[in-house]
């Protein structure tokens, strides 16, 4: 008898559990038609969009997304469900946890903090872009690559904070980031998402041409002459030598190669800092240079290799130590003998300096870990060259102002 009745209650949860979850795939689908009926004639962009994407074939729908609770602060009431508009990081990690894992620890997520302050004043020590150029130009440049921290007030999104797509946003629910900067919605392509242009959306300009030094090297040209025989929408996991001739950025940086395991943290390679004005090697860059040499092997040898990066870090050494140093100490003689004001970019030599290790510096350093030559030489040792001179004649001249203003007060 007790069998029996364990038997029929188990039976009873069973069935119960089952209609449970019957009923909620079939409100989720009534919703999901729902939202393709209405958006088919309102946006039906969108609609297309995902229609050719991996998740409408996966039955991965509107409402898996964008659903949001009632207690969320950017969610809105909408056709009898609470939406939210953006789709952050977190909301992602219910199915990618390990992509969204690894990113959280890449720079990219650290993005938005490099280009302002994330309490009190915004501009921080980003004076040139909030203040000198003005804060419009910042939310329209800047922030559309870092990122923006988006605010929302009384349910409606700040419009000085949203729209933005930039790779480090900070969103309402906390997380950090933006998926759609290099797979853009609402049909998340893996082949873009691999391809340079991608990249190129921020990586590009006078200050860090990632780009345009790619496109200038061997392995862009290869690329540019060759890459729409390649496949670039094969599984992650199975995207590797056979399907391509030369590696694109997310080759290097992220891919599964050999065997290199892929990666959502496009730091984990990089041995050098190439953005800042002095470069230094990364936490443990052995072993994140360790990775990047296996990249390389899986096509060239140990010797090409290995002599590469000797070629590289002499480069970025002599940036270091005659380019950078020198200047960098009579600079700072200036600031503490009171030569220049403590505010920023109110001196022409300030700007001359920035642009020395922004621009041109970085162009130095970064055709040289690409093997771009003319972004290494003519965009970059030639122009620290030029401008290291007019930058010296500027110190000294600032000094000779100031001695014969010191000189005519005592007369």
């Amino acid at each position: 008898m007790k069998i029996l009745l364990l038997f029929m209650l188990f039976f009873c949860t069973v069935s119960l559990l089952h209609a449970e979850s019957a009923y909620k795939a079939r409100k989720r689908f009534d919703l999901t038609n729902k939202c393709e009926n209405c958006h088919a004639r309102v946006s039906p962009g969108i609609n297309n969009d995902w229609g050719k994407s991996l998740h409408a074939k996966a039955n991965v729908t509107c409402i898996d997304c964008h659903q949001a609770e009632k207690t969320d602060t950017d969610a809105r009431a909408h056709e009898g469900s609470f939406v939210s508009a953006i789709v952050s990081p977190k909301d992602c990690s219910r199915c990618h946890p390990k992509q969204v894992s690894e990113f959280n620890d890449s720079l990219h997520a650290k993005a938005v903090s490099f280009i302002q302050n994330l309490e009190g004043d915004r501009a921080g020590d980003n004076v040139l872009a909030y203040k000198i150029q003005g804060k419009a130009s910042a939310i329209v440049g800047c922030e559309k690559c870092h990122g923006s921290q988006v605010k929302v007030e009384n349910g409606k999104l700040d419009p000085e904070t949203w729209p933005n797509g930039g790779i480090g946003r900070i969103n309402p629910d906390g997380s950090r980031g933006s998926c759609t900067a290099c797979h853009t919605r609402h049909k998340f392509s893996v082949e873009e998402s691999r391809r340079p242009e991608t990249c190129g959306t921020c990586h590009m300009g006078p200050d860090h041409p990632q780009y345009e030094i790619y496109m200038e090297s061997k392995h862009g040209v290869i690329y540019e002459a060759e890459n729409k025989t390649w496949d670039m929408d094969v599984a992650t996991k199975t995207w590797d030598t056979q399907h391509y001739r030369a590696p694109t950025c997310a080759t290097c940086h992220m891919s599964g190669i050999g065997e290199l395991e892929s990666t959502h943290n496009v730091s984990s390679r990089l041995s050098w800092e190439l953005e800042w004005p002095l470069s230094e090697k990364t936490e443990n860059w052995k072993g994140k240079r360790n990775k990047m040499m296996k990249v390389c092997l899986a096509c060239h040898s140990v010797t090409w290799a290995e002599n590469f990066y000797k070629q590289f870090d002499d480069a970025v050494v002599l940036y270091n130590e005659e380019y950078f140093k020198p200047i960098k100490k009579e600079m700072d003689a200036l600031y503490a003998e009171g030569y220049l004001t403590k505010a920023k970019f109110d001196e022409e030599i300030e700007f001359k300096y920035f642009e020395y290790w922004h621009h041109e510096g970085r162009r130095a350093r970064m055709g040289a870990s690409m093997m771009a030559p003319d972004f290494a030489q003519w965009h970059g040792f030639y122009e620290l060259a030029k401008h290291r001179l007019e930058i010296k004649n500027k110190i000294q001249e600032i000094r000779e102002k100031k001695a014969k203003h010191f000189t005519a007060e005592e007369k």
